[in-house]
């Protein structure tokens, strides 16, 4: 059930990572060579503790990675965290892959959520995991600047309603994650299990 599975990620621990793993660059280019670089040492497979999948990450994952916001410094030192992520975020949704013309090799993508802590500022990060034949890869993820229980909570309308237009206005980039966060989200209650 989905709200079993939002309330695992609300009460989950975030990742840690202190933003200096992956050598700084005043230079976004070179932060970001730096980064491919750095994603070079993270190529394997890694598994999932939420649900048991073994998880690979490739080139084209980390490229992908950095291939939007890459101007935003926080993207960029999130490489770092990729196996963590892998191994540590909760399993929110399957869907189907959409746009067979382009990735023809992939059937379906999952999506996974977590916490995030990059030099003690709170994200929640929303990981892509591309479903194929010859196994589950390290597709892509975006990162919300807001601390996972707090966007859960503005989004099941826990907190003021102010409050929730205000995490809508802000984080319209990542509508994907808002989507995943509010389908059928329930605050259980004491008669739920």
């Amino acid at each position: 059930m989905k709200a079993k599975r939002i309330e695992k990620l609300k009460n989950s621990t975030p990742i840690e990572i202190t933003g200096n793993e992956i050598t700084p660059s005043d230079d976004l280019k070179e932060y970001k060579k730096n980064a491919l670089e750095y994603g070079k040492s993270l190529r394997g497979t890694y598994t999932n503790k939420d649900t048991g999948t073994t998880i690979m990450i490739g080139k084209s994952g980390i490229k992908e990675v950095l291939h939007h916001d890459y101007k935003d410094v926080e993207q960029i030192q999130s490489i770092a965290a990729i196996p963590q992520l892998i191994e540590q975020s909760i399993y929110m949704d399957t869907v189907d892959n959409e746009d067979v013309d382009k990735n023809p090799q992939i059937t379906e993508y999952q999506y996974f959520v977590s916490g995030l802590k990059i030099a003690g500022v709170d994200y929640t990060v929303r990981s892509v995991i591309a479903v194929q034949s010859n196994g589950e890869r390290y597709y892509d993820h975006k990162l919300t600047r807001m601390e996972k229980g707090k966007l859960i909570d503005s989004l099941s309308g826990i907190t003021n309603p102010g409050f929730n237009q205000s995490v809508v206005d802000v984080d319209r980039k990542d509508t994907k994650l808002i989507s995943i966060l509010q389908t059928n989200y329930q605050k259980p209650t004491n008669n739920q299990t």
